[in-house]
């Protein structure tokens, strides 16, 4: 894997430059890594404790609903022990699968409502806050679902159901969203796509570890619960860990900076709507309002962001749903057992991890030199601090690899529908995996697009953006699959192929001068 190199923090602050200023004091001979090497621990365990109580909370879900049909229908055994004969009827089935959609669908709104609130508190208070809260309210989350197995039938239920809600706003979208803005914070626009993608493999890796060790340890001491005190354990780590040791990106004289621009907004704004409530309840679309296009100097507008917002919604619309079709197939077609489907998700996350950890940022280094070209800055947006000349990537690299890993993903999604042995399905997963960085290249085009201050919240219109495809997968492309998977199993595979690569192709419509750029200031006359 590549390592992640420092960032030096001296720059002044613009797009060019990373946002976390230099600073000198007591704590900083005890600080020996770069923020990013710190923030390469939390991105592991963040995502190895979001995932690894999956398969468990699944049981459980399914037997808290067993329990209290049971009672409802005076079938409950004495002793309270339930067997799987008595949980395999079909009203059981209905309502669990009823619940788990619900799940899913409150993931998807959990993470539009956080990513949200994160934005608008993290630009007030600081990412290092959020990180905290955040983690907070996932321990939380966690230790409530351990209390509800020891609560008595529809106490459990109700325990069990805030644990849930807790969870859908502190999810692996949110901590997701919350790595990318705290990276974007502190790299410059040279390193951004790199090291976000690594970043990223990173957080897979931990993805990886959860698939590996998950249901090892759960099989070996039979205890469904031990997925969850692993997963407290952790988070009370990186609870210490990040308060501790990680620095703040966003600092204060940056919040005070997007403070005063807000204010002069809302005072604006507050005369044409003449109304505060509008403004109260607008703030949780507030990061939409970045989606709006922008009007260029010559008139013409900006459609960067919104066309990488479209992309995103659409791409994961096809994305998200993908995998477990793929599982579903393999179980029904060629009957993988429990061990084959793990062995699946680890090859398709390993892929993965190489793919974003290592074999995109050296793709990235050696393409770069091809791509780049010289920059010289108008006079009145110069720095005396800056060179004249800047060497800067094309957004077109970028576009490119996000169009070539996109048709990967598509061509492998086929192949592995297609392929009919075990060999040639973890080959064709594989290859899945590597054509999966088109996620954070995409983001790291979005946030070149806005003034730096804004990056957070354009991130937070992406995810929410993001959130709606999500939302939206299982009822568009499970629905396809649902319907043909007798007839015509590999239908969704190919409508999956078509709406990424047609996806991908409205990035083409992204343009150089698009790339925001500082506006000139100009001197006043007293």
């Amino acid at each position: 894997m590549s390592s992640i190199q420092d960032v030096s923090p001296a720059k002044l602050p613009s797009e060019r430059a990373p946002l976390l200023p230099e600073r000198q004091d007591a704590s900083s001979s005890r600080r020996q890594f770069s923020p990013l090497t710190l923030l390469i621990p939390l991105a592991v365990a963040t995502r190895l404790t979001s995932t690894l109580p999956t398969t468990t909370l699944l049981g459980v879900i399914q037997s808290v609903i067993c329990r209290l049909w049971l009672i409802s229908n005076g079938n409950l055994p004495p002793g309270g022990e339930i067997s799987e004969e008595l949980c395999a009827v079909p009203e059981v089935d209905k309502t669990y699968a009823t619940v788990i959609s619900a799940i899913l669908i409150g993931q998807g709104l959990g993470a539009m409502v956080a990513c949200s609130v994160i934005s608008h508190v993290s630009s007030r208070l600081g990412r290092k806050p959020v990180i905290l809260g955040t983690v907070a309210i996932s321990f939380l989350g966690y230790s409530l679902m351990v209390c509800s197995q020891y609560l008595s039938e529809w106490l459990e239920a109700s325990v069990l159901i805030v644990s849930l809600l807790l969870q859908m706003f502190s999810g692996t979208l949110t901590m997701t969203f919350i790595l990318n803005i705290y990276t974007v914070d502190i790299t410059g626009a040279e390193d951004r796509t790199p090291i976000l993608s690594a970043i990223n493999g990173w957080a897979v890796l931990g993805q990886t570890i959860s698939f590996a060790i998950g249901g090892f340890v759960t099989t070996k001491t039979n205890d469904p619960l031990i997925v969850y005190y692993i997963s407290i354990f952790l988070l009370g780590a990186i609870f210490v860990y990040v308060l501790a040791f990680l620095p703040e990106s966003f600092p204060e004289e940056k919040r005070d900076e997007l403070r005063r621009q807000c204010s002069a907004q809302q005072a604006s704004a507050h005369r044409k709507l003449s109304s505060r409530l509008i403004s109260t309840i607008a703030i949780a679309f507030e990061p939409l309002k970045q989606l709006v296009p922008a009007r260029k100097a010559g008139g013409r507008q900006n459609l960067r962001v919104l066309c990488c917002a479209i992309h995103i919604m659409i791409t994961t619309l096809a994305d998200v749903y993908t995998p477990a079709a793929l599982l579903m197939l393999y179980i029904t077609k060629y009957n993988y057992s429990p061990a084959q489907t793990g062995i699946v998700l680890t090859t398709l996350s390993l892929s993965a991890v190489f793919s974003l950890t290592y074999a995109i940022p050296s793709l990235i280094r050696v393409l770069r030199p091809i791509y780049a070209r010289e920059v010289v800055l108008p006079e009145d947006q110069q720095d005396p601090s800056d060179d004249t000349a800047i060497s800067m990537s094309k957004d077109l690299l970028d576009i490119h690899i996000v169009f070539v890993s996109l048709f990967i993903n598509a061509v492998a999604y086929i192949m592995a529908s297609a392929t009919t042995t075990h060999v040639s399905h973890l080959i064709a997963v594989a290859v899945v995996g590597l054509g999966g960085a088109h996620g954070p290249i995409v983001r790291s085009l979005v946030v070149s697009s806005v003034d730096p201050l804004k990056q957070g919240e354009v991130l937070a219109a992406i995810e929410m953006m993001s959130s709606i495809g999500a939302f939206l997968s299982p009822l568009v492309m499970g629905g396809i699959f649902t319907a043909t998977i007798s007839s015509q199993p590999m239908l969704v595979f190919y409508t999956h192929g078509a709406v990424v690569i047609a996806a991908a192709s409205l990035l083409f419509l992204i343009r150089d001068s698009d790339h925001y750029q500082k506006l000139p200031q100009h001197d006043t006359v007293d």
